[in-house]
C-alpha cells in the first residue's frame, strides 16, 4: 500500500468512527445501557390523550427512572436515569411495548432518536 492510499484509508476510518460516536443512542445496536443522566426521545405513535399518562406511569414504575415528562403534541418523552443507576434500553422498550399493546388503537411507544441531554 502506498502512502497516499494509507492516508486515505486512515482518513476514512476517522470519519466513520466520528459518525458512529455521534449517532443517536438508538442507532447504535451495541449501546443498550443508559447511564445516569437525562434523555429525550421521540415516541413512534401517540394516538390519544391517554397515551402520555400511560407512558409516564410505565417509565415511573422503573426504579432506575426519575423525572418523566411526555409532550403528546410533539410526541416526545424526557426522562432521567437516577444517579448511580443504569437501565437497559431494551428493558425500557419492552415495558413501553406492553403498555402500548394494552392501550391498543395503533399505539406504538417505541423510542426513536434517543439522545442524552447535556
Amino acid at each position: 500500500m502506498n502512502t497516499r492510499t494509507a492516508v486515505l484509508v486512515a482518513a476514512a476510518t476517522l470519519v466513520l468512527l466520528a459518525a458512529i460516536s455521534a449517532a443517536p443512542i438508538g442507532a447504535q445496536q451495541s449501546r443498550d445501557v443508559l447511564t445516569a443522566g437525562t434523555y429525550t426521545a421521540k415516541v413512534k405513535a401517540i394516538v390519544c390523550s391517554g397515551c402520555g399518562p400511560l407512558i409516564k406511569q410505565t417509565l415511573e414504575k422503573m426504579k432506575e427512572i426519575d423525572s418523566v415528562s411526555v409532550d403528546s403534541g410533539k410526541k416526545t418523552v424526557q426522562f432521567a436515569v437516577k444517579k448511580n443507576n443504569t437501565v437497559k434500553l431494551s428493558d425500557l422498550q419492552k415495558a413501553l411495548k406492553v403498555a402500548a399493546d394494552r392501550m391498543g388503537m395503533g399505539a406504538d411507544y417505541t423510542l426513536l432518536d434517543l439522545k442524552a441531554l447535556k
